[in-house]
């Protein structure tokens, strides 16, 4: 029985954590379908990458994205960030749960496709003009030299490469918990194998596995139709900060993705240029390596990517 009459607050036991543009939305969306399943209203808080909000407190956190929670077995967010800032979530996560169990459930992609995909995503968000090839040559000086800022509110921002190390950053969440708390899905199963993959899921959180309909890929490649109406909704200005305080943080949310979403068309990628290509399957050669050690999968096959 899953109908809410009180207004009690929990924290989350369950964290999609990543990786960006792997499928962490589609995932969400399958498991909130689940009436035992509580997610956040919004897919992302990322209480635990973005140093402000993480300094509002648990309470803050859980009042503000799961009240009425307290009643499912389940609850969970997916901000993707906690996986690109491994380091300094997973040690935050730990700090806050103690000895409490909380279970991870981490999507993975190709990397090659991924860093192209994360490199559209920022090109129609307006924070990118290089081409991928100079973006991904350029990549580690602009992580250096923005360091400071992009550690602070947890950004993702030019992490073409750095998204795609998923060996490096699942390590860091293994030095803090038990390998038993993490499952590890792949995007090209949950699409081949959907009923299976998700049935598994279901097995390792502990509920039951209904018989879930398909919704599609719920974060396809989208460009705005409008680039300045984008650019103000998705970044800090006056007017916005005039109109904040009036309006409660869930109807802010609401009204702004309604907006963003309205002012999105579907797009295809052109084919990615052949020196970026090979740039990313020389610098990621070894991460494969790693990845396909740790979870005991061979993952070669990602290499044979032609974009």
């Amino acid at each position: 029985m899953n109908k809410i009459n009180h207004n009690k607050a929990k924290l989350p036991n369950v964290f999609i954590l990543g990786a960006a543009k792997a499928g962490t939305s589609t995932l969400f969306d399958l498991l909130k379908l689940h009436p035992g399943v509580y997610g956040s209203f919004d897919k992302e808080p990322r209480f635990f990458s973005n140093d402000d909000y993480f300094k509002h407190g648990k309470l803050w956190y859980q009042n503000t994205y799961f009240p009425n929670s307290a009643d499912f077995l389940i609850r969970m967010e997916a901000s993707p960030h906690y996986l690109f800032w491994a380091d300094k979530v997973s040690q935050r996560i730990k700090d806050v749960y103690g000895s409490e169990q909380v279970k991870f459930l981490i999507i993975l992609r190709n990397p090659i496709e991924r860093a192209y995909s994360w490199y559209w995503n920022m090109v129609y968000d307006g924070r990118e003009t290089l081409s991928f090839f100079e973006a991904l040559k350029k990549e580690n000086i602009r992580l250096r030299e923005k360091n400071p800022l992009l550690m602070k509110t947890g950004s993702m921002d030019y992490g073409y490469l750095k998204g795609s190390c998923y060996a490096s950053q699942i390590q860091e969440f293994f030095n803090n918990f038990p390998s038993s708390y993490f499952q590890i899905i792949f995007l090209d199963d949950l699409i081949r194998r959907e009923k299976t993959v998700l049935k598994n899921v279901f097995n390792f959180l502990g509920i039951n596995s209904p018989d879930v309909l398909s919704i599609g890929h719920s974060n396809p490649a989208m460009m705005p139709k409008n680039k300045a109406l984008h650019h103000f909704l998705r970044n800090k200005n006056a007017i916005k900060s005039i109109i904040k305080p009036f309006l409660p943080i869930r109807l802010r949310f609401y009204i702004k993705s309604a907006l963003i979403s309205k002012n999105l068309e579907e797009v295809r990628y052109p084919r990615m240029e052949i020196d970026a290509l090979n740039f990313l399957k020389d610098n990621l050669v070894l991460e494969i390596s790693n990845l396909s050690r740790i979870l005991d999968r061979d993952l070669s096959i990602w290499l044979n990517y032609q974009g």
